[in-house]
């Protein structure tokens, strides 16, 4: 008995975190395993697995995407009948009540479900669209997620310092830096005005509801648009376009121990500006991490060859373990890669 309830325990809590981030249906296990080799999906779990997935509070109250919903719904109603299983009442009379809705919202949310000695969730607003408003910054992207996890495995690196995020977007993986590595300051920043805006009201989701958060400074007009003090943390949101970075530099802002990026590496026209942006904040005792999606090997190649015009190396990052869900559909390697001065 405890056997299968340790069985049931898995694999809800397995669904309910790739549910919860819109893990891409096509990668979806099911079987965590095989843990339902023996069990099966009886009525009881399908009822837990309802009740926090599509039922749950915190998705009644930010809603993710209804088309995954009815997506889920219905893989896992299949799951069901292909495992011999009668399909329980109230999976039909939710999947009725969904594809009753009349139309879909022009953005929704991701919760990312994070380790950092307790389980605590991260809540991004988005686009539904992954291109909205001539930039891909309105949603996570893969990239955020495997960045992420590498600065889980190495938050020592992070921990009592001074970080920047360069094309933040939405801002998982900063979100998720903040939560598990408790850096001393964590600055993100973007240059799109609706990504901006976006991002802010994010930040203000995930920590101004902590009593121990307190609002310093809000600005549509200057390059600082949110200041918070969250716990020690100094969190703070700007304004930076990346052939901005000698004049950020020279108004005095403090310089990064650490840089980090994710999936800004798709556009070769902007590798000029990146790279010299990355040379006027690199000194011998600081470095940037980078996380890119491999699309096209050769628009990396570009990137990497530049970096020796500026005096600048770089070095391949492994992960130990992937752990994080898959958000997309397609197969697509990510290279983490550790930019510094050359010595």
């Amino acid at each position: 008995m405890d056997s299968d309830m340790n069985h049931d325990i898995d694999i809800v809590n397995h669904l309910t975190k790739q549910f919860l981030c819109c893990a891409a249906l096509i990668k979806m296990d099911f079987t965590v395993l095989g843990a339902l080799d023996n069990c099966g999906f009886d009525l009881d779990l399908q009822k837990q697995i309802l009740d926090n997935t599509i039922n749950n509070d915190l998705i009644k109250r930010y809603p993710i995407k209804t088309s995954y919903q009815k997506s889920f719904l219905k893989l896992l109603m299949q799951e069901i009948e292909e495992d011999g299983n009668e399909i329980h009442d109230d999976l039909y009379a939710a999947y009725c009540r969904l594809i009753s809705l009349p139309y879909e919202e022009s953005v929704h949310y991701r919760h990312f479900l994070v380790e950092n000695g307790t389980l605590s969730c991260i809540t991004l607003k988005e686009s539904i669209n992954l291109i909205s408003e001539g930039t891909t910054g309105l949603c996570s992207w893969q990239g955020a997620v495997v960045l992420s996890q590498w600065c889980a495995e190495n938050k020592g690196q992070f921990f009592g310092k001074n970080v920047l995020e360069l094309g933040c977007g939405v801002g998982l993986t900063g979100m998720s830096v903040i939560s598990v590595c408790s850096p001393k300051q964590y600055v993100f920043s973007d240059c799109h005005p609706t990504v901006l805006g976006m991002l802010c009201e994010n930040v203000k989701l995930n920590f101004l509801s902590n009593e121990r958060c307190k609002l310093l400074k809000t600005s549509e007009t200057s390059r600082l648009k949110l200041q918070l003090k969250y716990e020690q943390i100094d969190i703070q949101v700007i304004d930076l376009k990346w052939e901005d970075t000698d004049k950020y530099i020279s108004e005095g802002s403090s310089q990064p121990d650490v840089i980090i990026a994710a999936d800004i590496l798709y556009e070769n026209n902007s590798f000029g500006s990146l790279t010299s942006g990355l040379r006027h904040f690199l000194t011998s005792s600081n470095y940037a991490i980078i996380a890119a999606i491999i699309r096209n090997e050769e628009t990396i190649s570009q990137f990497l060859e530049l970096l020796g015009n500026y005096d600048l190396a770089f070095e391949e990052c492994s992960l130990l373990k992937w752990t994080m869900p898959t958000i997309q559909s397609i197969d697509a390697p990510v290279r983490i890669l550790k930019i510094f001065q050359k010595t």
